[in-house]
C-alpha cells in the first residue's frame, strides 16, 4: 500500500483513543471474516499464470488507489467534522457566558422589583379616605404618585426589554441547536 492517506489515517487512529479502539474492533471482525477466505485465495492465486497475477497486481493496484482516496476523503471528513466541533464549543462557551451576565442581571434586580411591589402595593392599599389638609399637601400626594407611576413605568419598560432579549435569545439557541422530534426542549423551563 502507499503510505500517504493510510499513515494519515493511521496517525489520526493512534492520536484518538475512540478511534483506536473502534480500529482494534474492526481488524477483529475483519480477521475473523476474511482470514478463511483469503486462505483460499492465496492457495488459487499460487497456481495461476503470471499473466493472470500481472491482471490481478492491476487490480490490486487500481483497489489500493481508490482506498487511498477514499482514506483522503475520510481524512478530510474528520478534520471538517473536529473543526465544526471546536466552532460550535466556541459558540456554546459565549452562550453559556452571555447567559450568566443576563442572569446576573436578573437576579440583581429581582430584589429591587420585589422592593418596588411591595411600595406600590402599599400605596394602593387605602385604609379610608385620605383627608387632604391644604391644598399644598394635595399638590405634594400628586408629585409622590406621579413619581411611583413613572418609576413603575420605567421598571415595566425595564423588564419587556428583558423579557424581549431573552426571546431572542431562545430563539438563537432553538435555531442553533433544533429541540429534539419528541417535542421537549430538554431545558425544563416553566
Amino acid at each position: 500500500m502507499s503510505g500517504g492517506p493510510v499513515r494519515r489515517l493511521a496517525l489520526a487512529v493512534r492520536v484518538n483513543p475512540v478511534w483506536a479502539r473502534v480500529q482494534r474492533k474492526l481488524d477483529a471482525v475483519v480477521a475473523v471474516r476474511t482470514d478463511p477466505a483469503l486462505q483460499g485465495v492465496h492457495e488459487r492465486v499460487a497456481h495461476l499464470d503470471a499473466d493472470v497475477r500481472a491482471q490481478l497486481r492491476a487490480e490490486l493496484d487500481g483497489l489500493r488507489h481508490h482506498v487511498d482516496e477514499r482514506c483522503d476523503a475520510l481524512a478530510g471528513d474528520v478534520r471538517r467534522l473536529e473543526d465544526e466541533l471546536r466552532r460550535v464549543a466556541d459558540e456554546l462557551a459565549q452562550l453559556r457566558e452571555q447567559h450568566g451576565r443576563v442572569s446576573f442581571d436578573v437576579d440583581r434586580l429581582g430584589p429591587h422589583v420585589a422592593a418596588l411591589e411591595v411600595r406600590i402595593a402599599d400605596r394602593e392599599r387605602s385604609e379610608g379616605p385620605v383627608e387632604v389638609g391644604s391644598p399644598e399637601d394635595a399638590s405634594e400626594a400628586r408629585r409622590l404618585l406621579d413619581e411611583v407611576v413613572r418609576e413603575h413605568e420605567r421598571i415595566r419598560v425595564r423588564f419587556s426589554g428583558i423579557a424581549l432579549y431573552e426571546e431572542r435569545l431562545r430563539k438563537l439557541e432553538a435555531a442553533r441547536w433544533p429541540a429534539p422530534a419528541n417535542g421537549s426542549d430538554g431545558a425544563g423551563t416553566a
